[in-house]
């Protein structure tokens, strides 16, 4: 869908004087700095967006789908049910670091997204419209995932033929999501480029800590899960809260919701002798017998995982509701307050997706799939 005059509604768009009042003063001259490269780099994208195709339109905006929060939510516990714990882990790391440094910065700094008119905005997501520019999480996201895939598949024991046809699609799937935000007019080179490297820090913290963070998780310390729960929350907690609305917020609280219940579930699983490769963790699956296999893994997974966020977020609701009221009727997250009953049950809700994704293990060696 085309979006067209969104400078009337886009938010960091505001008189000056808002953000000079509102933000701290450091930052404010952070923001200060960059805001002009937003408005420098229009003419470049404005460029790019001369070579405006239908068949590139529809490319580009379908395919950014596959960058998205609802992409990542369903498709991250596919290589759990191909067998790889292990590679499951380290994109859930790195997918939810970036989402949460990309929210923090965005909410910390304000910047707007390149401005339409002059540029065409291309998207199916008004929700992600909504949020400031700077950096692009798309951009993290993609080059984080594709940064574990690269590295998963060089060390590998696949055929030179598989691991040449995997790098490939995966290099295309970086470049197809960058270009993409470009094209789309969604993101300008700034904000692609400070994500990127948002994305290559992610990857880079994930395989330093690796060792050390989960041989802590598979540790059978009584203490261990309080220490995940309030080290996560945490984190919430202490989100910045941006200038105007923005939904930036919600979409961390999901992704460091996953990350706890990940390493819950981790520790629930884990037995004294499960190695840090997860190679021997008690959830971890058998590769699919067939490729029939794995696509009766997922027609069965991708449901179970849908069926407990339908079910989770009712019950959630009714039972945080009697221990205490809703707080407010502010409808956007990040101007909620960080113990606000609709923050603790997304908090629980998303924490419970892994759950639902490693138990249906239980499925499907049951089914013998």
């Amino acid at each position: 869908m085309s979006l067209l005059d969104t400078h009337l509604v886009d938010v960091g768009l505001a008189e000056d004087a808002l953000y000079r009042r509102a933000m701290n003063p450091v930052l404010y001259k952070i923001r200060h700095k960059i805001r002009p490269y937003i408005d420098y780099e229009l003419p470049i994208l404005e460029y790019i967006q001369s070579f405006h195709r239908n068949w590139l339109d529809q490319y580009f905006m379908y395919s950014a789908n596959v960058g998205s929060h609802t992409f990542y939510v369903l498709m991250l516990p596919l290589p759990a049910w191909c067998g790889s714990l292990n590679l499951l882990r380290d994109l859930v790391q790195v997918l939810g670091l970036g989402i949460f440094l990309t929210g923090v910065v965005k909410d910390m700094l304000n910047l707007p997204r390149p401005t339409s008119p002059p540029l065409k905005r291309l998207t199916m997501s008004h929700y992600t419209s909504k949020e400031y520019g700077y950096p692009s999480s798309h951009s993290a996201n993609a080059t984080s995932v594709s940064m574990v895939i690269l590295i998963h598949t060089l060390s590998s024991e696949l055929s030179l033929f598989w691991k040449s046809t995997v790098i490939l699609i995966t290099i295309g799937y970086w470049i197809t999501l960058l270009l993409g935000r470009l094209y789309c007019g969604m993101h300008g080179l700034v904000d692609v480029l400070s994500g990127t490297l948002v994305g290559i820090l992610t990857v880079f913290v994930r395989m330093l800590t690796k060792p050390f963070w989960d041989s802590k998780v598979l540790q059978h310390s009584t203490y261990w899960p309080l220490f995940i729960v309030g080290l996560y929350y945490s984190l919430i907690y202490f989100h910045p809260t941006p200038v105007e609305q923005c939904p930036c917020f919600e979409d961390t609280v999901a992704f460091i919701a996953v990350l706890m219940g990940l390493d819950l579930v981790g520790w629930t699983l884990a037995s004294p002798t499960t190695s840090t490769d997860y190679s021997s963790h008690p959830a971890k699956l058998s590769v699919p017998k067939s490729l029939s296999a794995l696509v009766l893994r997922f027609l069965i997974g991708v449901p179970a995982v849908v069926l407990w966020k339908t079910l989770a977020k009712p019950l959630a609701t009714s039972l945080v509701a009697k221990l205490r009221p809703m707080d407010s009727n502010q409808q956007c997250f990040a101007f909620l307050r960080r113990t606000d009953t609709r923050i603790i049950v997304k908090f629980v809700v998303y924490g419970g997706i892994p759950f639902a994704a490693i138990f249906a293990k239980y499925i499907f060696e049951w089914l013998n799939i």
